[in-house]
């Protein structure tokens, strides 16, 4: 399974646990949730899990409400919190993975080549000597 995959399927089970629980009246849970989707994407490797551990707990503890809008959300976010403990280390950070395609874009070298006062469209070799001697 793409490592991606598991990171969007447990932020979707994490908003549809903020309706559930928004929808039960357990406004500071579902603002949890919420919060939590920020969360899963910032982090990675062991604070996801820890995340993910404090989602199931919450979930089940959240769910025992009676209504039933609470036990769907409550099931949502345990099987959230369990996705990020079972997968958590092999789901990216968000962001990671841009930086490392735009570092080699020939377009950003020569503008950076241009703060750096070079220019990216002169032949000559950096660092020689200037033609003004």
């Amino acid at each position: 399974m793409n490592g991606r995959r598991p990171l969007w399927i447990a932020a979707l089970l994490l908003v549809g646990a903020a309706g559930a629980f928004w929808g039960a009246g357990s406004v500071p849970i579902a603002l949890l949730c919420l919060a939590s989707v920020a969360a899963v994407v910032a982090l990675s490797g062991v604070a996801r899990r820890v995340l993910g551990a404090l989602l199931v707990v919450v979930g089940l503890v959240g769910g025992f409400s009676g209504h039933w809008l609470a036990v769907v959300g409550g099931v949502l976010l345990a099987g959230s919190g369990v996705l990020q403990v079972a997968l958590g280390g092999r789901m990216p950070k968000i962001g990671v993975g841009g930086q490392k395609a735009r570092a080699h874009d020939p377009e950003t070298e020569m503008w950076r080549a241009l703060e750096r006062g070079d220019d990216p469209t002169d032949d000559k070799p950096r660092g020689g000597p200037s033609s003004n001697e």
